[in-house]
Parts: C-alpha cells; structure tokens; sequence
C-alpha cells in the first residue's frame, strides 16, 4: 500500500508542477492571442503526459530493481542449497521430507523432516526432534501402495490432423476420447527400534507426494547400515 501510494504521490506533484511550468511557458510564447482557457487546458494536459511519462519510467525502473532482487534471493539459495549439499556429502549425511503416519510420539500426518547420518536417525515432526542411534534400529522395510486409475483423453490436435486427412469423419474419430490408465505410487518406511526400555517399537513414514519413491530412498540408505534382527514371537 506505501508504494502504492507514494507512485501517486509522485505522478500528482510531477503533473502539477509540469503543468504549472507549461502554462507559465504557453502564456509566455503565445502571440495569437489564445484564450486563457486554452493555455490552461494545453498546460494541463501536457503536464499530464509528462506526468504520466515520468510515472511509467519510475515503475519501470522499480520492476526492474525488485526483479534483480529476486534473481539475487535465487541465486543465494541456490548457492546455499550447493553448499549445505557438499557438506553434507562431506558428512556422510541424507535428507529427506516425509509425512509421519504414526508410531512416534508425534501428531499422525505431520510434515517430518528426517536427517540419516552415519550415527543416528534425527526425525524432527510437531516441533521436536527425534533422535535413534543407529545401532538402535532393528528393522527396516519399505511398502509400495500402488492406485491405477482409469481416465479418459481426448485430442484437439489428433481431430485436427484426422479432419485434414479424411474429413469431418477424420475429425470425429481422432478427437474421440481414449481410455488411459495412471499409476499413483505411494512409498511407505517402516522402522522398528529398540527404545531405552529395551521394547521393539515401529513407526511409519510415508511419501509427501506420489512417485517420488523418496522413503525407499531412505529405507535403502538405511539398510545397509544396520545390523538388521527378527524378533521371534510364539504364537
């Protein structure tokens, strides 16, 4: 609102003043003997052209100012996300963001972000961190939860292409929706730890987003790291 306000500003003053000059300057060259009301009027709508002109060059330059300081906030970003990457390449350290299902004492479909580095798995969700030694972990698991759906596509540029070649019967058949089939894909990590009690606790993580496999990611940078158990039940 300020800036708003004060381009307004800046376009109200610019035009009073330019009219002002101008009918100082009309007054002065006319020798044809023009009526007050014409200078008057020939001063303010020049003064509201250069006005306007001013104005325009004024936001142009402001666009151009904010559109390098958002390239610059890009480019830092990008420059820090290379560095924290290379450090943690460095560490031995992965990252990943997830959705806790439950099994910790966090709240059940929260953004976690978790932090695996070469001696604990830091999961922090809801607020707090938590934190399991690797040599804590007993088990580790991936699932897949698989959706095919069915939907129906229809092409303007097939109906385009049939009309040209075969006419308006072209045109019927190559617009005609076609029966297609879509995969959703959500990963699930399911991590058994021993807690300070010596007890076999699980909790669940799952994908924030379809496709991206990002919790195998995890269970496969996991497993390798672990000295994985069955814990034997009788039944």
């Amino acid at each position: 609102m300020e800036k708003k306000r004060a381009g307004c500003g800046t376009f109200i003053i610019v035009w009073v003043i330019a009219a002002g000059v101008f009918g100082v300057f009309f007054k002065v060259i006319d020798e044809k003997g023009q009526s007050v009301g014409s200078i008057v009027f020939g001063a303010v709508l020049v003064g509201f052209l250069m006005a306007v002109l001013i104005w325009a060059l004024r936001m142009a330059g402001r666009t151009i100012k904010d559109s390098i300081g958002i390239k610059k906030q890009v480019r830092q970003h990008k420059e820090r996300y290379e560095q924290q990457k290379e450090r943690d390449e460095q560490e031995g350290i992965s990252r990943y963001s997830v959705t806790h299902v439950g099994g910790l004492p966090a709240p059940e479909n929260c953004k976690a972000d978790v932090v695996l580095s070469k001696d604990a798995l830091a999961i922090t969700c809801g607020g707090n961190e938590y934190v399991i030694n690797i040599e804590k972990i007993r088990n580790v698991d991936s699932q897949l939860d698989v959706n095919v759906m069915q939907y129906l596509e229809s092409s303007v540029a097939r109906g385009v292409i049939g009309a040209m070649l075969f006419g308006t019967s072209g045109a019927v058949i190559g617009s005609a929706p076609r029966t297609k089939m879509k995969s959703k894909i959500k990963g699930y990590a399911i991590i058994t730890y021993e807690d300070a009690q010596g007890e076999y606790k699980t909790f669940l993580l799952k994908d924030v987003v379809d496709n991206t496999k990002v919790c195998s990611r995890l269970v496969d940078d996991l497993r390798p790291r672990i000295n994985q158990q069955i814990n034997r039940v009788e039944l």
